[in-house]
Formats: C-alpha cells, sequence, structure tokens
C-alpha cells in the first residue's frame, strides 16, 4: 500500500510508541488475567503498520505473547494503515473496531490473512486501553435468559433441540448452506470478500 499522506515524523514515533507501549501492556495483562490468558489457545502472529513505515507484531502462543517491532517473516493477519496518524487515531479510539472497518471502507487500511483476528486483537487491546470495554453486569440475568419458562407467553413459539458438536452427516442442504458462510470460510483462512 502507498500512502497518499504520509504522516511526519513526530507522528510516526508516536505511532511507533502506542504500539510498542500496547505490546509491554498485552504482556502485562497475560501475566495479570486469567481471562485475557483464556484468550490465547494458538499460534498467531499479528502484525500493525502503516504505509508511511511503521511495523510491529506480536506473536501470540498458547497462554504466551511476544511483542517486537518491525516486520514478522509470517502473520496470521497484517492490518495496514494509510499513514500513522490514521493507526494513531483508531489504536486510542473507543470505537477502534468501528474505524477499522470504515478505514477498510475507504481503502485507507488494508488487510492480509484472516480478517477475524482483527476483531479478537482489538478486543484484547482492550484489556491494556479500557476505552469502550464491556463491564461485567453489575447484577445477573433473570432466570426466564438462563434456562426457559414453560409458562411464558411464547414458549409454545420456542424450539429447543439438544445441542450437538456438528451437524448431522446426512442433512446435505445444512452442510452446503454452512459451507457459504463468510465467517467460517475466513476463520479457515480462505481469502473472501468482506464487502
Amino acid at each position: 500500500m502507498h500512502t497518499t499522506e504520509p504522516s511526519g515524523p513526530l507522528v510516526r514515533a508516536s505511532f511507533r510508541l502506542a504500539l510498542a507501549g500496547l505490546g509491554i501492556g498485552l504482556r502485562l495483562a497475560c501475566r495479570c488475567s486469567g481471562r485475557f490468558r483464556s484468550q490465547l489457545t494458538g499460534k498467531r502472529t499479528v502484525q500493525i503498520g502503516s504505509a508511511d513505515g511503521v511495523v510491529h507484531h506480536y506473536v501470540f502462543g498458547v497462554r504466551a505473547l511476544v511483542s517486537r517491532a518491525g516486520p514478522a517473516d509470517e502473520t496470521s493477519v497484517d492490518l495496514c494503515f494509510d499513514n500513522a496518524r490514521l493507526g494513531v487515531i483508531t489504536l486510542v479510539s473507543p470505537r477502534a473496531i468501528g474505524r477499522i472497518v470504515r478505514a477498510l471502507l475507504e481503502r485507507r487500511a488494508t488487510y492480509t490473512g484472516n480478517a477475524v483476528l482483527v476483531l479478537w486483537f482489538f478486543a484484547l487491546t482492550r484489556f491494556v486501553l479500557p476505552l469502550a470495554r464491556t463491564a461485567p453486569l453489575r447484577t445477573p440475568l433473570p432466570n426466564a435468559y438462563i434456562e426457559p419458562d414453560p409458562r411464558s407467553r411464547v414458549a409454545s413459539r420456542i424450539v429447543r433441540e439438544a445441542a450437538v458438536n456438528e451437524l448431522d452427516p446426512g442433512w446435505s442442504a445444512a452442510h452446503r448452506q454452512r459451507a457459504k458462510m463468510i465467517m467460517l470460510r475466513g476463520s479457515a483462512g480462505e481469502s473472501v470478500r468482506l464487502w
């Protein structure tokens, strides 16, 4: 990607510092938060950068994380902003995911690899940058949300089926429809158009 509006040296340095600081914060979260570590279940490399020369990558393993400046040899997903200014603004925004989607739609950012991991990574950043983080519920959900009430007025309309680990092999129409789902195809590494 060639930048249309390169950022100045101060903004690029700010983006480098923000990405490095995020790496330090993510490593601390990995050490201190069991909830954070539970998200790290496999080997993934997320690279974030800008077309005007800033690149940083994060290597995730099972319950482990390493943060490094510079490009990675192999990435699971690589998100590149048009310039460092856009990267900084997006990183610290409470609406980071919305800003990323808008930048992708406006072609001010590109990605290669598994797009689902962009969402996963930016959800992890909320452990460090608690802007727009979803707080735990103050009170537990009422029983109707946890267990259906057979006396409710809509009970006869609720379809309940036993949980299964996989679709019935004989149900070929369901398998064909499931195979078309973009989220599943993208998660499997297939290059799919999102828009």
